[in-house]
This record gives C-alpha cells, structure tokens and sequence, in this order.
C-alpha cells in the first residue's frame, strides 16, 4: 500500500533527473557502482491512537457498494466521456489526473450519463459511483505518512543539490494533488488518503554507517490527510420489517 504513493512520485522524479540518474523506489542501499543515488521511501502510515476522551476515535459510516474505472472519450466528441453500464449508483467523484479530485460545474458537467468536460483533461480521467448499501463500513480518521528522500554521494556540494532538486519535486507535485488511492480499486477493500498536506519535518547530512565511503543525505516529510478505509462485503443480510399495522377498534357491549 505505501508503494502507491512511491509509483505516484517516482515518475515526477524521472522527469526532474533524467534516464541516466541512479532512482530508487522503496528501502535502497548505498549504490555499488556510479556517483550517486537518490530513493523515495515512504516508511510508515499511522493512524491516530484511541484515546480515553474519544478524541480520536475513527468515524465509522455505513458502507455502499460503487464503482471504479477509467473512462474513455466519445471519438467523435473529445470532450465527453461515458460512464459504462457497470458504473452503478450516483457519481461520488471524478479525478483527472489520478490524484485530483475536480470540481463539478468547473471542469464538467454530468448529463444524463455522460461527462462533458469543458476543456481537454489534463490526464486520464478517473470516475467513482456510489451505489446501494452494503454489508462492512466506511471508516474516517486522521492518519499520515512517513516519507524520506535519501541522497547518497562522494560529496557534500552534491548532496545538496540533488537533496534539493528531489525535495522541490515532491513538494512541487503534492500542489496538484489531493488524493491518494492506497489500494487502487479493490471490490473490496479501499484505503486512501484525501485532503493532502506535506511537511518537511528534518534534514540530516552524514557518512552512511553500512558504506562509510559514501555521504548520505536525508529529508524526512510527513504526509498529513484524513484516512477513509472501506470494507465493502456485498448486499447486507435481509431484515424483517413490519410492512403495516393494522388497528381495530371495538365498542364496548352494553348490558341489558
């Protein structure tokens, strides 16, 4: 699940350093070989411990049943796009790119069961429904997640410069973003992150203690949002319900 959000950063980062530079993606090592090497590791995600007041007790809402998919364009209008016959319910959210979510009546318009969009997307578009209720839950609450950038270098000029350069990328991608999907589109399981906030918590510069030859710089974030998990475990079991009451009255008989 915390290799989502590496997949989700790596890309930014290919783009900023270029093919020929050493990139990593989870728990890396000092390089064998080259001049240097920079990893994203996203170590931890943590969610806030129950406490004796209740402050931090999740919020748990009943769960629905939905959809999830890409949507395609109508060939010969660029602009729409139609949600397939599969995307059962209400539609709860687009995003386009992945990872920003975009507002109704700015960016599109749903008519009848087609999105029309007022300019070209600027990514793939991704849409998900809410559908009939279902058996599980929707679960809400603080969370956030440990994030390192690690630069490993002969010296200390390049350290920081290549610390630098991947720190304003991170950064600089988390602007346009504002939801992370943890677990793509499981039937059922989902965990995400929304209403995204980056911190950059410390920075520390030293000689690696497993490769005392190479110089390791460090920028440790932490990405703070609000947690949703849901447990979705199809149609909920049948319950009686009382379908009318029937009421009558009776007089009292009269002696004779």
């Amino acid at each position: 699940m915390l290799g989502a959000l590496e997949n989700l950063l790596l890309p930014a980062l290919r783009k900023t350093f270029g093919a020929a530079q050493d990139l990593q993606g989870g728990p890396a090592t000092a390089p064998s070989q080259g001049d240097s090497r920079v990893a994203l590791h996203a170590t931890r995600l943590r969610r806030p411990r129950r406490t004796a007041d209740g402050d931090a007790m999740p919020t748990r809402d009943p769960a629905s049943q939905g959809w999830q998919g890409t949507l395609t364009s109508d060939a010969a209008h660029p602009l729409d796009f139609l949600l397939p016959t599969e995307a059962v319910g209400e539609l709860a959210e687009v995003q386009s790119p992945p990872g920003r979510i975009l507002a109704a009546g700015d960016a599109y318009l749903l008519d009848d069961r087609k999105l029309r969009f007022f300019r070209a997307p600027p990514g793939p578009v991704v849409v998900r429904t809410r559908g009939a209720p279902s058996a599980g839950y929707r679960e809400r609450s603080e969370g956030h997640i440990d994030l390192e950038l690690r630069v490993w270098a002969k010296d200390r000029d390049s350290i920081d410069t290549l610390l630098a350069r991947a720190l304003q990328t991170v950064l600089a991608t988390f602007e346009s973003l504002n939801v992370i999907d943890l677990t793509g589109a499981a039937p059922g399981f989902a965990l995400r992150l929304t209403r995204l906030r980056l911190e950059l918590t410390d920075v520390t510069r030293h000689f690696d203690a497993a490769a005392p030859t190479w110089l390791l710089g460090v920028a440790h974030c932490r990405l703070h949002g609000e947690l949703e998990l849901a447990l979705t475990l199809g149609a909920p079991e049948e319950e009686g319900r009382i379908a009318d009451v029937a009421i009558q009255l009776h007089s009292p008989s009269k002696a004779g």
